[in-house]
């Protein structure tokens, strides 16, 4: 059951709308002064985050009709803040990097006719939606920003709700290894590896072709940001629909800090997250560990065994390591790992309308039944799939497919399959209509894993200029096996005795194992590299003018395979072979078939020791893990890609009146792809 943790930051860090406030790129050092004259209270607040480079968060109305004396020549940034705040009822807390602006205890403006922790609302976040800190008010983008403390309350546990926080955002998970998100309606809906995505998803500004966003949970951000829009003239790679740029948290030079948590829940569910923040040189340097785990079982029910499936086991780890030597240099170094080893489903349940195929064609009337290898008439079975369309809330969407249809079930014999030509594979023709129920002789196996390496280097220029370096590494792997058919399937289906079936009608795949019934599973793999490097210059004038310029390299290299696996058809690969017996290992006895005798994908008819094997195909004897992609017993479609991609981008902005800025973009990009 979803559990709620909430503390005193976590109620001053939630909110209905979140603003942004913070300002400088730099942090100021010990010993550099802060002096703000006397001026309104907010307005002094944000040119303290100028001078510290520190968050301020506040809510306006607690800032309202109020000034502050100032502060002139204070090294220390704690004392100065408390010197800005003396006299007008307001003291801080800090979280982490932030400073937090709350009511004095005991404050009689305190309390409204909501309660006093509703004036406590955050709604103030800093953002770096245009590649430099702002408030998020003044940034002409269209964006939702959230921190980790938003993402927690709200129940937003991973990529996929965030759905439930962001207009116009749809997210969809495709059969395959990859998903699909869409903002304002435009997004990428092919499927091909060779496709760039519209929305990028991107960690610490540096967007990653294949990431594990479907499948990790947040932890340990200081925010997320969804950026809607066109955002190629601020990104290495182009995104015509927008952007979720994770922000992780960076170390905190100068204080130890440490937080831990723990959940329990129903379906067995256990997560744990915790972080520590070590200083290794006050205000120079520092190390910060966090990391997350999961575990629960699935919230589906496989009827056919009664077990639970579609679980969880996951865990993330990350270590940062941020150096800050000088005022003018710092630099964060990121390592992150993710794994997961469970039985996730790619997909569920799967809906049919049984389609016993048209009753004529062009007015020519197909016949019911027929034979189709020997008669040469048409078959009503053969102008059909196996189902039909029909409405998700309709009884009618519960059936099973026309099995005399399926070109793997009992269709197969007309390729030499040993099965009945005349048996439905399928027990029922109804399936549970609960869509947590699924029925399956498969169990799911779903292995992920990511590394990612950050490397990013900021230095302050003269001429207040800033030159950010951003080197970004990543490797990622996915292997996703379950049912390809799940629709639970009768025994018999294998003439008992024929070639390669045993005397109680028991075919061996394998990869699929030993079973008297149609089987059938689906493989969707991948294993990606890439490498990018971004330099990118930008300007903090005090006048209207300003701007940002990059450019971008990157190299990704995929393949990504996708296998189909019926026991039929392995079935077809061994009757192939006739009365040649040779090409099975048998006892000694002539008893039940034992294996497969052949062992080169090369040859139609290698010789196996004494073994005459001419005739017989060939099938790949390796499990699902170590397959070698020769083998005529299973479907496979291979997509090998390689990108290489340059790319130069920038912005220029004018601030014509102090309500009106001017923006001018340019991108320029070049491609190569090799694929197939």
């Amino acid at each position: 059951m979803p559990h709620h943790r909430m503390t005193t930051c976590a109620r001053l860090l939630s909110g209905a709308a979140a603003l942004a406030l913070l300002s400088g790129a730099a942090r100021a050092e010990d010993g550099r002064p802060i002096t703000i004259p006397p001026q309104p209270l907010a307005s002094a607040l944000y040119e303290f985050g100028v001078q510290s480079g520190h968050q301020v968060l506040f809510t306006p109305a607690l800032t309202q009709a109020k000034t502050t004396r100032g502060v002139t020549a204070v090294t220390d940034q704690q004392l100065a803040l408390g010197q800005l705040l003396d006299g007008t009822g307001l003291s801080w807390r800090r979280s982490d990097d932030t400073f937090l602006i709350v009511r004095e205890a005991g404050d009689p403006q305190g309390e409204s006719a909501n309660g006093g922790a509703a004036n406590n609302v955050v709604q103030e976040l800093v953002v770096t939606a245009q590649k430099k800190q702002e408030n998020i008010q003044v940034v002409p983008i269209a964006i939702s920003a959230f921190t980790q403390q938003d993402l927690t309350t709200r129940q937003v546990a991973g990529g996929p709700d965030l759905m439930t926080q962001v207009p116009n955002f749809t997210f969809t998970k495709t059969n395959f290894s990859g998903y699909s998100i869409q903002i304002r309606g435009i997004g990428t809906q092919a499927i091909s590896a060779t496709v760039d995505p519209a929305v990028a998803v991107a960690f610490n500004n540096t967007p990653f072709i294949r990431n594990r966003f479907f499948e990790q949970e947040f932890y340990d951000l200081e925010r997320l940001e969804v950026l809607r829009g066109p955002q190629g003239t601020l990104y290495g790679r182009n995104a015509t629909a927008g952007v979720v740029n994770l922000i992780s948290a960076k170390p905190n030079l100068s204080e130890f800090d440490a937080k831990a948590s723990a959940d329990v829940g129903n379906y067995s569910s256990k997560r744990l997250e915790g972080m520590i923040n070590i200083p290794l040189v006050d205000g120079k340097a520092g190390l910060r560990l966090a990391g997350a785990w999961t575990k629960r079982d699935g919230y589906v029910t496989n009827t056919v065994t009664g077990e639970p499936t579609d679980g969880r086991d996951l865990w993330s780890g990350r270590a940062t390591l941020g150096l800050e030597p000088t005022n003018w240099f710092k630099a964060n170094l990121i390592y992150e790992h993710f794994s997961e080893n469970d039985d996730r489903l790619r997909s569920g349940k799967q809906l049919c309308h049984t389609d016993p195929g048209p009753a004529e064609v062009d007015g020519v009337p197909v016949i019911e039944t027929a034979d189709p290898v020997f008669s040469g008439e048409a078959v009503r079975v053969f102008w059909t799939q196996g189902c039909r369309p029909a409405s998700l809330y309709s009884p009618d969407s519960f059936q099973t497919p026309n099995g005399f249809a399926l070109p793997y079930a009992t269709a197969a014999g007309i390729i030499g399959a040993p099965v009945h030509a005349d048996a439905d594979p399928y027990i029922s023709k109804f399936q549970p209509r609960n869509l947590r129920e699924i029925e399956t002789h498969i169990k799911p196996d779903y292995e992920a894993s990511n590394d990612t390496v950050e490397l990013q280097l900021q230095f302050q220029l003269p001429g207040d200029l800033t030159l950010a370096l951003e080197t970004g590494f990543n490797r990622d792997f996915i292997f996703s096996f379950e049912d390809y058919n799940r629709f639970n399937t009768r025994p018999g289906i294998f003439v008992a005795g024929a070639t390669g079936v045993s005397p109680d009608g028991v075919v061996c795949d394998p990869q699929l194992g030993c079973s008297d019934r149609l089987s059938a599973g689906d493989l969707s793999t991948a294993k990606s590299l890439q490498f990018s490097q971004e330099f990118r210059l930008s300007s903090n004038y005090d006048g209207p003018f300003n701007f940002s310029a990059g450019a971008n390299f990157l190299r990704y290299d995929t393949e990504d395979k996708y296998y189909v696996f019926f026991n039929t058809l392995s079935g077809q690969v061994i009757a192939s072979a006739g009365p040649n017996n040779s090409c099975f290992f048998r006892d000694g006895n002539g008893g039940d078939f034992n294996g497969y005798a052949w062992s080169s994908p090369t040859h139609a008819y290698p010789v196996s020791g004494t073994l005459n094997t001419q005739g017989c195909g060939y099938a790949d004897t390796n499990n699902i893990h170590n397959l070698n992609d020769e083998g005529r017993n299973y479907f496979l479609s291979r997509n090998p890609y390689h990108l290489l991609s340059y790319a130069a981008f920038g912005e220029i902005y004018y601030q014509i009146t102090p309500d009106l800025k001017l923006t001018g973009g340019f991108r320029w990009t070049d491609d190569q792809k090799q694929a197939p």
